[in-house]
């Protein structure tokens, strides 16, 4: 099996497009690795996202994929818990877009809603943010998987028996980097236009 995996896309429609769609009819599994909106360079880039991804992800086929996943990000948490208590500072604060505030509907957030935190495919696992080291896979909260930065960033082994695929934290080179257990996929698209994405043979 082969997987693309896309990593934090911040309403960067254009190059998601253009990331996508040498991709297309090839049958490949495809992942979304989380932080679909927020801090978007293009007008209605999060609505823009978020429709194609959401068709992507309920329609695979239709775009020649074979499956898709698509996991859950702070950013989505974040929006997901605006929206039910009704507080939008932290959400602005963190780059929240008042116009999609308006432009994503229940449909947006029921399947944000039910979006998973993690994916294991063979030796991949994939994450948004990372995992805590040294605790096993079931014992992991939705806050570990999609805000951790330290102390897995600075780990020499997390401790799972498996490579951790993550974005979340912009790698110093502002490419995707390769550690040790884990590959770093943000590649800071909102400020570099550049969204991280590999193939992998899993």
């Amino acid at each position: 099996m082969t997987t693309l995996v896309i990593a934090d896309v911040h309403g960067c429609f254009t190059e998601l497009c253009n990331v996508i769609g040498p991709y297309l009819g090839t049958g490949y599994d495809i992942v979304f690795l989380g932080d679909l909106i927020d801090r978007s360079p293009e007008p209605d880039g999060d609505i823009n996202v978020l429709t194609l991804v959401k068709d992507i992800d309920e329609n695979p086929g239709k775009y020649g994929f074979k499956s898709s996943t698509v996991l859950r990000g702070n950013h989505e948490v974040l929006f997901l818990d605006a929206v039910e208590c009704m507080d939008w500072e932290l959400w602005k604060y963190n780059g929240g877009c008042i116009q999609a505030r308006h432009t994503i509907t229940d449909e947006f957030l029921d399947w944000m809603s039910g979006l998973p935190t993690h994916l294991v495919k063979d030796d991949f696992l994939f994450v948004h943010a990372g995992v805590k080291p040294n605790v096993p896979l079931e014992e992991q909260t939705e806050f570990d998987l999609t805000w951790i930065r330290q102390p897995f960033l600075k780990a020499k082994d997390h401790g799972l028996p498996y490579v951790v695929v993550h974005g979340h934290t912009v790698t110093n080179s502002e490419e995707i980097e390769y550690y040790g257990g884990r590959i770093a996929m943000d590649t800071g698209s909102f400020r570099t236009g550049k969204i991280g994405n590999l193939v992998l043979n899993c």
